[in-house]
């Protein structure tokens, strides 16, 4: 492993915040720098995380729990900082002030690895859609380790992966506002709403965070975009890669014609994937072109992408360029010329408009990679879904109990909704991040959303919301109580949503958490054989 010449070059590093990240950055550091002092500090006395920094300790890491002390800073030439901490804390303020650099986790990560990377951001659908690529690209036999917000650091990678196996990183905001050189070879961008308002200071400066991920892009890079996301359409996106766009079932937005491409706010942009008559297709040369580039630097991937040039050889009883009317039965007729069918999305486990467009993205840079459209098509046929995204938990009496506790955000929950035609019970509730729930109540009409509960810090702010929309809400405690009182009103053919709509802090560590004790409340509510 050659360690960056900038951080060898460094007498002490610190780095902020002892959580998953901050420790695998600090282990990091410490197996390929150990010259290198390593301070890691923490605003809590005692994190989430306690036992695992024991390891820290071991490996001979200078430890400050409950301080943010600026003296920490004393003879630092970086700061760390892990997501989890904000821009204005006070240990961060004092090393701007101070001039020393501050990097994210990602950031710091990314110099030490040579590896090409898949990013992916969003407001929603980011976990879902990085795990369908790393799916992907694994069925294919073509690497597509997953790391970043999903779960696992980035950090713990180094060392780990060969140098020319495939990255694919799902970013937050958090992450991607600390980028200082970070450029990922192939960006997705998936949709842009309103979140994290109680760590932006504004919509805008969310949304811009989110566009660093385009802003160091070169030519030979690709970004791939949503079309019918106006926010993303609308977007002033920094770099110079190559752009794909896709198009979920509404197609086009009005006003939008012309090439593909770019033209002044992407009026004249067209999607190269799109979803039509219940099929993905792709035109696979403006696909190609765009990932040419990329292709070229990647060992094994072909410089020439599947279903494109003399060798070209599709499977006609499953893919087809079409030009023939619409008649809307699945045939491939209704396409626009020149495009090729690629899955057809009811064969999907995954479920929902949302879901959808999380496929048109992860089929965009599989293709633009050179996969031909046969891999793509069983790697989305395959993909099981991820856990605590509309999860199904279990069905009892009748009544079907899905879990989507990665739901943290009023637009999250609004798309949660739109998988099921009627009879929604939904739970929602947790720590508000800021946000309005006014979208949230106008998308829950009583024709199909049953009933609403709300639990948590921000359960009387939700039942604000709803009282302008002129419906009252029921508000319970926690979810053991909400999890009862669904059940208890719920009838055959109906479906208990967990879809809280904010962050989970008020009351677990984290979605992962809430998601696992709601699933533990359904199945001792099976196991007890209490009728629903």
């Amino acid at each position: 492993m050659i360690v960056p010449a900038e951080i060898e070059a460094l007498d002490r590093i610190v780095v902020a915040g002892a959580a998953r990240s901050g420790r695998a950055a600090s282990l990091m550091i410490k197996r390929f720098a150990p010259q290198i002092r390593i301070v890691v500090c923490d605003r809590s006395a005692e994190p989430a995380a306690l036992a695992a920094l024991e390891e820290l300790r071991a490996a001979g890491i200078d430890l400050h729990l409950g301080t943010e002390s600026s003296s920490l800073l004393e003879g630092a030439g970086l700061v760390v900082k892990s997501p989890g901490v904000p821009a204005d804390a006070p240990l961060i303020r004092n090393a701007r002030r101070r001039g020393v650099p501050v990097w994210g986790e990602v950031e710091l990560a990314w110099r030490f690895l040579s590896n090409p990377v898949i990013g992916v951001t969003g407001t929603n659908g980011k976990t879902t859609t990085t795990e369908l690529i790393g799916h992907v690209l694994r069925g294919a036999g073509r690497g597509g380790r997953v790391a970043g917000n999903v779960g696992t650091a980035l950090s713990s990678l180094v060392g780990e992966v060969s140098p020319g196996e495939l990255l694919v990183l799902e970013l937050s905001s958090f992450q991607l506002e600390d980028s200082v050189s970070f450029r990922p070879e192939a960006a997705i961008l998936l949709n842009l709403s309103e979140d994290h308002l109680d760590r932006h200071a504004t919509a805008p400066e969310y949304f811009a965070a989110k566009l660093k991920i385009f802003a160091r892009q070169r030519p030979e890079d690709i970004a791939i975009l949503n079309i019918n996301d106006e926010a993303v359409r609308g977007a002033a996106l920094p770099g110079a890669a190559a752009r794909v766009w896709f198009a979920g079932d509404r197609i086009l937005p009005s006003g939008s014609a012309g090439a593909h491409g770019n033209a002044g706010a992407h009026g004249n942009a067209m999607p190269a994937v799109r979803a039509e008559a219940g099929w993905i297709s792709a035109d696979l040369e403006v696909v190609a072109a765009a990932g040419r580039g990329l292709r070229e630097r990647l060992k094994g991937f072909p410089a020439e992408a599947a279903g494109t040039g003399s060798g070209a050889a599709l499977d006609e009883s499953r893919h087809r360029r079409t030009s023939g009317s619409r008649n809307g039965d699945g045939s491939g007729e209704g396409f626009p010329e020149g495009f090729t069918r690629v899955f057809y999305w009811p064969e999907a486990a995954l479920k929902g408009g949302h879901n959808l467009e999380n496929a048109l993205a992860a089929t965009a840079v599989c293709l633009s990679l050179g996969l031909a459209p046969e891999q793509v098509a069983a790697g989305l046929k395959s993909f099981p879904g991820v856990p605590h995204r509309l999860q199904q938990v279990a069905v009892a009496g009748g009544v079907a109990y899905v879990n989507d506790s990665k739901a943290t955000n009023a637009d999250a929950a609004v798309k949660a909704l739109t998988a099921f035609d009627a009879g929604i019970h939904l739970i929602v509730g947790g720590r508000s991040k800021g946000c309005s729930f006014d979208q949230l109540a106008a998308s829950a009409p009583a024709g199909r959303v049953k009933q609403v509960i709300a639990i948590g810090e921000a359960a009387g702010e939700i039942a604000d919301s709803f009282k302008r929309s002129g419906r009252e809400i029921e508000m319970v405690d926690g979810l053991e109580d909400a999890v009862k009182l669904a059940a208890e009103s719920a009838a055959s053919g109906d479906t208990v949503l967990l879809a809280p709509a904010c962050a989970s802090y008020d009351q677990y560590d984290n979605f992962e958490e809430r998601g696992e004790h709601f699933i533990s409340l359904v199945k001792q509510m099976i196991e007890e054989e209490i009728e629903p």
